[in-house]
């Protein structure tokens, strides 16, 4: 089969606006030889191929020609392996670092290019012999997609000293400089009610959230006493959050309820009231049924009047609950809400509650049939299917 990299070679070339001059230059070659490459003549030598790439701001792959749904292929299978590895607890730095290198140079135009951002591989990403070729993919994608939030976020936590603060003063903005921020201001001032609202409702949204999260209300290493106040504290906001709720359906609120809920039942089952957990269960397991029997991409509500007009959906669908590529893929309702390229979600998983049930905080209940009943209903839930599939 005769290689299409010639055609390819002058069609990306031209695209580029260089002239064979140029581009000769830059590759270090004469441009008789690149001459001889567009005409079909020759071919570059093979150590050249990933320089022509680089230079032409393609991938190898799109420089020889490969159809996109090969290159997807391959893309996917990279992108599982780099995953795979950085799970190990013994991974292996080289391989990750290959890896990494190939994704830079092939697969940047991939569907599949956010997931290094997005898996929980910082652990792999933070070690030393690793941390130049992340760093060089996150260059690397970032001059493609600038401002992208999950490479800048992910590259913000591993990042070392050295490198963090000349980083940070190239990719960011001082405190309060984003885009939503600033927005925000500007629709303020200007009085532009149909521009603010939307903005106002996601900035209000992210503010609710933020005091629903334990860590922002507890220092590092407080105890029980202190944990016990803060989940007091989110119960308290949460009810507040919600007033306007009609009923006890489903709202975007639902990972909140369930996992608040499951922790008043601890509280309850260490105070000896072993009944009121049972009562506080049997709530929290009705809500999981009814947000697990979602089907269809639904509206959700926001419960909250201050929040009127935010668009969330939630629908079903089909993710390894540790993106492991290796693992059967489980049925979980996606709830979301988008603005402006700005994402907010949730992922709700049963198995990650029938953790939380499991635990020996409940041990006291291991025993009654009522506790063995709600977990059965849980565990009911959970649907996992090969990922094959």
């Amino acid at each position: 089969m005769k290689l299409a990299i010639g055609e390819n070679i002058r069609h990306f070339r031209k695209q580029n606006d260089l002239t064979q001059e140029a581009f000769a230059d830059r590759l270090g070659v004469t441009y008789q030889s690149i001459s001889r490459w567009e005409n079909g003549a020759t071919y570059p030598d093979l150590e050249l191929i990933p320089a022509i790439a680089e230079i032409l701001a393609v991938t190898v792959d799109e420089l020889l020609g490969m159809p996109q749904i090969e290159r997807e292929k391959r893309a996917a299978e990279t992108f599982d392996e780099l995953r795979r590895e950085c799970m190990r607890q013994d991974y292996n730095s080289e391989k990750i670092s290959d890896l990494l290198r190939d994704i830079r140079r092939n697969y940047l135009n991939s569907n599949y290019a956010w997931r290094p951002w997005s898996e929980g591989n910082g652990r792999a990403f933070r070690d030393q012999r690793i941390l130049p070729e992340v760093r060089l993919l996150a260059e690397a994608w970032l001059e493609r997609h600038p401002m992208d939030p999950h490479v800048i976020q992910t590259m913000a936590e591993i990042e070392d000293e050295e490198h963090i603060k000349p980083f940070l003063g190239k990719y960011t903005t001082p405190f309060d400089c984003s885009a939503p921020a600033l927005l925000f201001n500007r629709y303020l001032t200007r009085g532009d009610a149909e521009r603010f609202e939307p903005v106002r409702r996601y900035q209000l949204y992210q503010a609710f959230n933020t005091l629903l999260y334990p860590r922002y209300l507890l220092k590092w290493g407080e105890g029980k006493a202190q944990k016990t106040e803060s989940e007091e504290f989110m119960e308290a906001v949460l009810s507040l959050i919600r007033s306007n709720a009609v009923d006890d359906r489903p709202d975007i609120w639902v990972p909140d309820r369930i996992e608040l809920g499951i922790k008043l039942a601890m509280r309850l089952v260490a105070d000896g009231s072993i009944n009121d957990a049972l009562v506080q269960l049997e709530s929290v397991v009705k809500l999981l049924e009814e947000t697990m029997n979602i089907t269809d991409e639904i509206s959700l509500p926001t419960s909250c009047r201050f929040l009127d007009g935010m668009d969330w959906i939630a629908k079903e669908d089909w993710i390894s609950r540790d993106n492991n590529p290796d693992s059967p893929k489980e049925r979980m309702i996606y709830m979301g809400t988008q603005m402006d390229g700005m994402c907010s979600c949730y992922c709700v998983f049963p198995s990650v509650f029938l953790d939380m049930l499991r635990s020996n905080t409940f041990k006291p209940l291991f025993d009654h049939r009522a506790f063995e009943m709600l977990c059965a209903r849980v565990k009911a839930l959970i649907v996992t299917k090969p990922e094959d599939e």
